[in-house]
């Protein structure tokens, strides 16, 4: 081909249509596809099956928060993090951040209160070695009906009080159900904390959805890639294929 092209890419695309053919569901590189949006560096980055297609330069992203994980999860890496070195699989991991995972194989407790990795100290500039997070499910504020991204949110962005500029999510659920509202009928302006040293996403309330509009919210977060979006999958890495081994 004289030059490379991406039908998706183009400024005068059609309109998608969900044709299926019978057999391209079995032509994959992955199980399922995996959209999620990344907070890396400081920026909204788009990530498709780990790969990124995407990054805004705007400091803020407005979204819908169709679902969330019903508890906080847990991570601990035994290898330290190194710049521009791919992590692999987390060495223990909790979904409710109190007890290890069952498919765990290197259980650093039975307790993740009482564990060694949850006192500070035990990770790196006096921080504890395993780490929380939350997992929710976004659609885009302008796309309702359009595809739903996973994020998922560390620490910083979970607890925490805030201020009037934005919230981390806890304290913002409580600001947006205080005022009789739910988190999925509201519009969510997702930005950076200026002032954190270390990468961190403050939430505020933009407007309210319409009452169709919160239909088609609930809708979604019913889905069931919503309900991927939010639960704690560990996958080992596979291992590579050495082009000596496959068949002629």
């Amino acid at each position: 081909m004289s030059k490379d092209i991406d039908i998706f890419q183009e400024s005068n695309q059609v309109a998608t249509t969900n044709r299926t053919d019978g057999f391209s569901h079995t032509v994959t590189g992955s199980s399922s596809t995996s959209k999620r949006i990344s907070i890396k560096g400081g920026m909204f980055r788009l990530v498709i099956n780990g790969e990124e297609l995407d990054k805004s330069e705007q400091r803020h992203l407005d979204v819908v928060i169709v679902n969330a994980a019903p508890f906080v999860s847990r991570m601990f890496f035994k290898d330290p993090y190194q710049r521009g070195v791919k992590m692999g699989p987390p060495t223990c991991w909790s979904s409710d951040a109190k007890t290890p995972n069952q498919e765990v194989e290197l259980k650093q407790h039975e307790n993740c209160e009482l564990c060694p990795q949850n006192i500070k100290g035990s990770g790196a500039n006096n921080t504890k070695a395993c780490r929380f997070s939350r997992r929710i499910a976004v659609v885009m504020a302008d796309n309702l009906e359009g595809d739903i991204y996973q994020m998922t949110l560390p620490a910083q962005s979970i607890f925490g009080t805030g201020d009037d500029t934005g919230k981390p999510l806890n304290k913002y659920a409580d600001y947006v159900k205080a005022n009789k509202e739910a988190v999925g009928s509201v519009v969510t302006r997702m930005s950076f904390d200026e002032n954190s040293s270390s990468t961190k996403v403050k939430f505020s309330p933009v407007s309210r959805l319409s009452d169709e509009e919160f239909e088609i919210s609930k809708g979604q977060g019913a889905t069931d890639d919503a309900k991927r979006a939010i639960t704690l999958t560990v996958v080992k890495r596979e291992p590579e294929v050495n082009e000596k081994d496959l068949p002629e």
